[in-house]
Parts: structure tokens; sequence; C-alpha cells
């Protein structure tokens, strides 16, 4: 009884990591992946829409590949093809806007971002960082 309700505490505990899922998957063919996510030690394939992205993910998308990922406070996020996207942090608390942050790294590739809540309720705590950029701002 006692591991039972251990397995179950781990699995809640996991499943309250949830900051994001893949909504959206466009397979490269040649890999038959949409993209890799390094977590931790673990590599893992996202190859359909419903995967569960975590704080600390790095998401590699191949040469023909592109995932969607909506995050628990809206914000959209479109990995491109050939695109290593990290999630350096990420924290929603809609009652306490103070602590509301979001730090992503591009490393390599394209995406768009579509901003959710935390960008409304802590603007200076939402940061994108890559070494090179084109901003195009659509109103």
């Amino acid at each position: 009884m006692k591991a039972l309700i251990l397995v179950l505490f781990f699995a809640l505990l996991s499943f309250a990591n949830d900051i994001a899922t893949v909504e959206k998957v466009v397979l490269d063919d040649s890999k038959n992946q949409g993209a890799l996510v390094q977590r931790g030690k673990d590599i893992l394939p996202i190859i359909s829409a419903g995967f569960k992205i975590k704080k600390s993910d790095i998401i590699k998308t191949f040469d023909d590949s592109k995932v969607k990922i909506r995050f628990i406070d809206n914000t959209i996020v479109y990995v491109g093809v050939k695109t290593i996207f990290e999630i350096s942090e990420y924290f929603y608390d809609r009652k306490n806007k103070e602590n509301n942050e979001i730090h992503f790294k591009i490393k390599t590739g394209s995406y768009k971002i579509k901003t959710g809540d935390i960008e409304k309720l802590a603007p200076k705590k939402f940061k994108i960082q890559t070494d090179n950029f084109i901003i195009g701002i659509n109103k």
C-alpha cells in the first residue's frame, strides 16, 4: 500500500511540473520525429501533439520539423526548423505578478512567440536570449 501511495505521489508531482504542451508537430520524414527533448540526462522524442514540456527542457528540431508549444500562461512558441530552444526559467503565478518569469534561450534556428499572461503581468521578467536575431512586430 505504501508503494502505491509513493507511486501516485511521484506521478502527481511530475504532472505538477508540466509548464506547457506541444499542440502541433510537423515531422521530419527522414527522422520520423518532430523534435527531441533533452530533459536532464534523458533524450525524449516528440512525435505527436500532447507531449508535456517541463522547466529546463531543451527542444531540438530537425531539418524539416517544427513544433508549436502552448505554455500554461497562454504564451505560444513556434519552434522552427533546425532550432535549439531552451527553457531556462519559467514560473507563472496569476495571484502574485512579481513571481512571474520567463527566460528562453534560442541557441540556433528560428522561432515565433505570441506572448501570454506573463508578459502582461511582469514584462520586465520576460526575457529571450539569442546570439543573432531579427525581430518583427505585428499589430
